[in-house]
């Protein structure tokens, strides 16, 4: 299921999914003025719209958290690869806001700085 949402995700981000939308958009508003933007014509657009836009939808979210994943477990190693590192920033997007909040504070205006 990854495979065909990922091949899915790459498509319609091309240059060719691109011109196809465009030309479809054309060919559909030649349409309507042709036949005087009938009722017929706007459920259809309204439905293909929303057939084309909810699968998107996922297909997008599936990749982004893909991605996401991906960039956070390479951050990981990157910072158990530093020497210096606290071992507090890893998963860090697993913790509480309150304790990410508590970290950046700390990070940015030093330990003896009071929490706001």
């Amino acid at each position: 299921m990854t495979a065909v949402l990922d091949t899915t995700s790459r498509v319609a981000g091309s240059r060719w999914a691109a011109a196809v939308i465009a030309g479809s958009a054309v060919l559909f508003l030649i349409a309507g003025a042709a036949t005087g933007f009938g009722h017929w014509w706007q459920v259809f657009i309204a439905s293909a719209a929303a057939l084309v836009t909810l699968p998107m939808l996922f297909v997008l979210q599936h990749t982004t958290n893909r991605q996401t994943t991906a960039i956070l477990i390479k951050l990981d190693e990157l910072i158990r690869a530093t020497t210096d590192a606290k071992a507090d920033f890893i998963d860090l997007e697993d913790q509480e806001v309150s304790e990410q909040e508590a970290l950046h504070h700390e990070h940015h205006h030093g330990d003896d700085a009071p929490a706001s």
